[in-house]
């Protein structure tokens, strides 16, 4: 095994009888937006049948940027959650075979989970991702930080949403637009979606919406009043099946969830440096376009120097080396479609984050490394203050008759109300008969 080396480390362990509620990282998340600097979390999760009969319990890591916000944050997690707090760890990290990097199987303003008005309705979603990856051999990373440029992109689907396009507007949109979104997004801008439709002359208006699309608005709406955070999201596994039902175990909605965007054999392991995850936006906007512009580019140039003539395939018929230039420039264009697909980022926000970073509620029913109580939560002095109060006790017992002289005795029975007439007990040869 490797470790991954860094001072920025910190392991939370809750305790037997923490008490978390669903969702219970999000106080944290929003704290961590506030500072603006990426974080790691790993879900770590060894194999069963080890060797030396140790059971496999799965934990749970954070890496910060820095040692300032490791010493701000592990104060801040230790308030706000009933948990501790482990510093100065080294988390193991096996060569896994397998690595699935995931991304949103639509436009990430659809949320994956759906935002809940009653807290004790929402089912907390970690307890059935752990309960998923326990013995396995797994572990799951996921890097994220705060990302206020992302709400341009759901304004940008809401505003399509509500103001279709019409069919003449998607050739120049689809050109002009990406560069337009582009340099608005780098710039911090909202997008102008009407670039397009200004040099066509015309405008597009409000259309009839129907029942799904204004659902969909609604939800990203939503998500566009939280705060952001783009996410790169990774599973390492022994094998492709464990690595399968941990993505199942994911959060998912109608409207959105996580898929594979590429599967890697022999990974390399992580890096203990902190990159912030990327939005794919010169990936989406400009590369993505190159599996059509670069092949078309080839013909024009191919024919504008008499290499290449198409008229020639439908006057004279095939010619081989007409036919094999045109095989070589679309079997080019498939590598690139390939390579440069268009990549859907992942952006989440903190009520969607908690259910994949946070820890679980069903404490004593799972396999999870626990934290120590601490010993101020133990009632000290309790043993002394029991003692305490018992003493008068002892003090006000009755009189023991052996230890009384005849004198006293003989005082103590003149003050009862029976005459007694000599002290107790009879001597020997005093003693009374029993008769039957």
């Amino acid at each position: 095994m490797d470790l991954v080396k860094s001072e920025q480390w910190v392991e939370v362990r809750p305790f037997i009888t923490s008490k978390l509620e669903s969702a219970s990282f999000a106080s944290v998340l929003d704290a961590l937006h506030n500072l603006g600097r990426p974080f790691r979390f790993f879900i770590v999760a060894p194999r069963e049948g080890r060797a030396g009969g140790e059971r496999a319990l799965v934990r749970f890591f954070l890496q910060f940027s820095d040692e300032q916000t490791r010493v701000q944050m592990t104060n801040i997690i230790r308030t706000l959650l009933d948990v501790e707090v482990i510093g100065d760890v080294d988390p193991l990290k096996p060569q896994y075979p397998f690595c699935v990097d995931l991304e949103l199987a639509k436009n990430y303003a659809l949320p994956i989970v759906f935002s809940c008005q009653r807290p004790e309705v929402m089912v907390n979603l970690v307890d059935q991702l752990v309960a998923s990856t326990a013995g396995l051999g797994v572990c799951v990373e996921v890097v994220a930080q705060a990302d206020p440029n992302a709400t341009l992109g759901i304004q940008k689907f809401v505003y399509n949403k509500l103001y279709h396009k019409t069919a003449s507007s998607s050739v120049v949109g689809s050109v002009l637009d990406p560069l337009v979104d582009l340099i608005g997004t780098g710039v911090g801008q909202a997008p102008k979606t009407e670039t397009s439709t200004s040099v066509r002359g015309e405008r597009s208006g409000p259309n009839r919406v129907d029942s799904w699309s204004r659902e969909l608005v609604k939800h990203a709406e939503l998500k566009l009043a939280s705060n952001l955070f783009t996410c790169k999201i990774l599973i390492f596994g022994t094998s492709l099946q464990a690595v399968q039902a941990i993505k199942k175990a994911l959060p998912a909605a109608p409207t959105n969830r996580l898929k594979t965007f590429k599967t890697t054999k022999k990974p390399k392991p992580p890096t203990a440096a902190l990159r912030a995850p990327p939005r794919y936006g010169v990936h989406n906007n400009v590369l993505c376009r190159l599996w059509w512009v670069v092949p078309l580019s080839i013909l024009l140039l191919a024919g504008g120097f008499g290499f290449f003539n198409p008229l020639k395939l439908f006057v004279s018929g095939f010619s081989s080396v007409d036919l094999g230039f045109l095989g070589f420039v679309v079997f080019f264009a498939v590598c690139l479609f390939v390579a440069f697909r268009k990549r859907q980022p992942i952006v989440l926000s903190t009520q969607e984050l908690a259910q994949i970073i946070g820890l679980p509620t069903a404490i004593a029913k799972l396999p999870i490394a626990l934290g120590k109580v601490p010993v101020s939560r133990t009632q000290l002095g309790f043993e002394h203050t029991t003692k305490e109060k018992e003493e008068p006790k002892n003090e006000k017992q009755p009189f023991n008759k052996e230890e009384k002289t005849e004198e006293e005795m003989g005082e103590l029975c003149q003050k009862t109300s029976f005459p007694v007439s000599r002290p107790f007990p009879y001597p020997e040869d005093e003693k009374p008969l029993l008769s039957f």
